[in-house]
Formats: structure tokens, C-alpha cells, sequence
């Protein structure tokens, strides 16, 4: 008798096990994975992507952290093509810059280079006016950056005078590329000036904006930069200072596409080295 309700207790507990298995732990856990499913799902069909339109339309009404953000997804996605309304678009955007100068200066920071993005050259006089008044540091580099990117003739002697009077390092160096990029061959004195700029990285800008302009005044810093043992000389330090391995690739990876726009035979023996032996590919 004993011995037929043990084997019905063995038979049993087996079935328990799996029924409590079964009520506390699968169903749950499908229930949970039904309804990420279906939520996943509903957000997917339900998604509709921000427009210009809609991203200057939070930064216009939403609160502080939303116009802030739809300033930066409007600085990161924007191009002529994603603007469909034009003149409304434009319109809109010069009236948030204006008015930014009483916001987060983060979305003053976003809206000038989401201006620069769009290479509508109708953006210059704002900017241009916007870098007369401005205070903020990192507000007025956005702008030189924007005037760069639409090639801003106008701002050239601006940038001339950023260049020979700011006490910032970081702001010469943004003028210095705009003036590259844009390219006007009347201010390259500035630019031959700047190669004997105690900073490194002004000079090297300078070199390489000036042969955007085809001038060859800093070719031998250019030769330089097509030199991996040379970035030896400003090793990386804690502080901030010196020129880590990823800032060392991408420069020379800016000096062998500027041996592109100035063709000399100096560049030759480098360009040839770098091909057969450096240890990026």
C-alpha cells in the first residue's frame, strides 16, 4: 500500500512541476513577448518621420530639451533635398535664429549649421550678422563653420579680422577653413601669415587652405602631414593637447587629398611611401 502511494507521489510532483512551470514562468513570459511584439509593431506602422517643417516647428513651440534636440536633428539631416516648401522653410529658419539669440544657445549652435547644411547661399547675410553680434564662443564657430559651408564671399575680410585678432585658437582655425573653402585668392596673405602660428593646427589649416587656393606657400608643412613619424612631435597627452592616432589618420588623410588640387612632384616620394608601407589601409 505504502508502496503505491509513493510511486503515485513520484507520478504526481512531475505534473506539478510542470503546471506550476507552465502558470508562473511560459505563459507569462509569452504573454510579455506577444505584447513587446505587438507594441514594436504598432510604433512601426504608426511611425512617421520628422520633417523640416516639423523639426522648426518644436523648436518654435516645444519645451526646452525638445527644441534643443529638434535643433540638432535638424542640423544632422538637412539638405536642399529634404526641404519641399521652400520660401516657407527659409522664412521660418531666419525667424528661429534671430529669436535664438534669447533661447538655449544650443539651438542658436544647431539652427546656424543646420543653415550651412542646406548650401542656400540666402543664409549668409544672417549669419554674417549673427557672428557680428554674438558673444558665445561656440555659437560664433557654428557661424564661421556655415559661412564656410556656403561659401560666403561676403564674409571673407569678417574672417580676415577673426583671424588676426581673436584670442581664441579654436576660432582662427574655424575661419581659416571657411576662408579655404571658400577660396578667394585675395586673402591668402592672412593664410601665409598663420604658417609660423605657434599652434600646430593653425598652421597645417593654413597650409592646406592655401592649397585649395593653389598656392603653394605650405607645401613643406603639407609634406609634413604626409609623414606618420612627424605627428611624433605633439604626442597625445591627458589634457586635451597633442594629436591622438585617429587625428593623425585623418589628417593625413586630408594631405593626400589636397596633393589632389596641388599637383607637384614633391609629394611624390611620400604619397609613394605611404602606399607600400603605412599600416592603415
Amino acid at each position: 500500500m505504502s508502496e503505491n502511494l509513493k510511486d503515485n507521489n513520484i507520478n504526481e510532483n512531475p505534473s506539478r512541476v510542470y503546471a506550476l512551470f507552465y502558470s508562473f514562468f511560459l505563459i507569462p513570459f509569452m504573454i510579455a513577448i506577444f505584447g513587446a511584439l505587438f507594441f514594436f509593431m504598432f510604433q512601426f506602422l504608426t511611425y512617421e518621420k520628422s520633417t523640416p517643417i516639423d523639426l522648426l516647428e518644436n523648436i518654435q513651440s516645444g519645451s526646452s530639451t525638445k527644441r534643443w534636440q529638434s535643433a540638432f536633428e535638424l542640423s544632422n539631416m538637412l539638405d536642399k533635398s529634404e526641404v519641399i516648401n521652400k520660401e516657407l522653410f527659409n522664412n521660418k529658419m531666419i525667424f528661429l535664429y534671430e529669436k535664438s539669440k534669447y533661447d538655449d544657445s544650443r539651438v542658436r549652435t544647431y539652427l546656424a549649421l543646420a543653415m550651412g547644411k542646406t548650401k542656400d547661399y540666402s543664409f549668409g547675410p544672417y549669419l554674417l550678422e549673427g557672428l557680428n553680434e554674438d558673444e558665445d564662443l561656440t555659437n560664433r564657430i557654428a557661424a564661421i563653420q556655415s559661412l564656410g559651408m556656403l561659401q560666403y564671399k561676403e564674409s571673407c575680410s569678417t574672417l580676415e579680422l577673426i583671424i588676426k585678432n581673436s584670442i581664441h585658437d579654436s576660432e582662427k582655425l574655424a575661419a581659416i577653413i571657411s576662408l579655404g573653402v571658400i577660396g578667394d585668392s585675395k586673402y591668402k596673405q592672412i593664410l601665409i601669415d598663420m604658417l609660423d602660428y605657434e599652434e600646430p593646427n593653425i598652421r597645417w589649416d593654413s597650409a592646406i587652405a592655401l592649397a585649395k587656393m593653389n598656392d603653394d606657400s605650405g607645401i613643406s608643412i603639407i609634406i609634413n602631414l604626409l609623414d606618420r613619424d612627424y605627428y611624433s612631435l605633439f604626442p597625445s597627452k591627458a589634457n586635451g593637447t597633442g594629436v591622438n592616432v585617429d587625428e593623425v589618420d585623418n589628417s593625413i588623410y586630408i594631405a593626400i587629398a589636397v596633393t589632389q588640387k596641388l599637383v607637384d612632384d614633391r609629394f611624390k616620394e611620400k604619397l609613394t611611401f605611404l602606399s607600400k608601407n603605412d599600416k592603415s589601409i
